[in-house]
């Protein structure tokens, strides 16, 4: 295993599989996706998207989003060689990674919806810091997401902060190398926690996207399709 990392970071593609195509020449050694592969789809019109997101060759860890429905994604995406980190770690060499899908809502009805990737704000810190264990000890600890921490890369067209805020607190107090997530489509871009390097990878159905490197120093390159 190299020494350095580098990880294609993807989110929001709402299913324009033909953006993919364009992702063929970039060089990494893992896919990291946030998210929101889907729009909602069913198992017919989703099975393409995985099937095209695993020919590009590479490893692909994934967190479900909020249009990635629970009722179709697991199976299908555990057919497509995807793995799946939801509420898990998963180590690629000395480097170690856990992930947290969904989103957080604070209607409780909205908690009912059985198709959907929602939870309460602080399940968010609690599933996280269960993962952790797995990975402790790694050379590199990377945190995949979909929504953004609170008051980080999280702001939408009205200028509200949405992000989860047990997810900031689990960041200020276990400290990752880097946090990767999406969701908020108008809030790409770079931010810091603490020790923790927050990247929001950008909207991938209108060609954004970011390889990060990890080299002793963390580098981003971002993409533009």
């Amino acid at each position: 295993m190299k020494s350095s990392l580098r990880i294609l970071g993807l989110a929001d593609l709402h299913d324009r599989v033909e953006m993919l195509d364009r992702l063929q020449d970039v060089d990494a050694d893992l896919i990291a996706f946030c998210g929101d592969l889907h729009n909602g789809s069913s198992r017919t019109a989703g099975e393409p998207v995985a099937a095209a997101l695993a020919r590009l060759g590479l490893p692909v860890l994934i967190v479900p989003g909020n249009m990635d429905h629970k009722d179709v994604v697991p199976q299908m995406w555990r057919e497509a060689g995807l793995i799946m980190l939801h509420s898990s770690s998963f180590r690629f060499g000395d480097y170690g990674f856990i992930g947290m899908g969904g989103m957080a809502v604070h209607n409780p009805r909205r908690l009912e919806d059985p198709a959907r990737y929602y939870h309460r704000d602080d399940e968010v810190y609690d599933s996280l810091a269960q993962a952790y264990p797995g990975i402790s000890g790694s050379k590199k600890i990377i945190v995949l997401t979909h929504q953004p921490p609170r008051d980080t890369r999280d702001t939408i067209y009205t200028g509200e902060r949405t992000g989860c805020i047990s997810l900031r607190r689990f960041l200020e107090e276990y400290q990752p190398d880097l946090l990767l997530c999406g969701h908020i489509h108008e809030d790409r871009g770079e931010s810091q926690v603490g020790p923790t390097r927050i990247i929001n990878v950008g909207e991938l159905r209108q060609g954004y996207a970011a390889v990060i490197e990890l080299n002793g120093e963390l580098a981003v390159d971002w993409i533009e399709l």
